[in-house]
């Protein structure tokens, strides 16, 4: 089983400061828009060398159901324009 399987978690902070996580990385937290009572999600990845494709994917984060409070730490990623978007 998953996080994203988890029917009962409300509530995710994930701390991951420079753990070279890439856009592989954050395109696999991204399946997190998958949890199906997930209310508030905090991820921290400053300095992951997270590109625009792991910020796109990210930005899917926003089409989760139950979501209604999303913080994103990208601090020091080569996110560009593209991903920024």
């Amino acid at each position: 089983a998953t996080l994203k399987d988890a029917r009962t978690l409300t509530t995710i902070t994930l701390g991951l400061r420079f753990n070279q996580i890439k856009d592989s990385g954050a395109q696999a937290l991204a399946s997190l828009k998958d949890a199906p009572s997930l209310t508030t999600l905090t991820l921290d990845l400053e300095g992951n060398q997270i590109g625009a494709v792991g910020a796109e994917a990210l930005a899917n984060l926003k089409d989760t159901p139950s979501l209604t409070n999303l913080t994103l730490g990208l601090r020091f990623n080569q996110v560009g324009n593209n991903g920024a978007q």
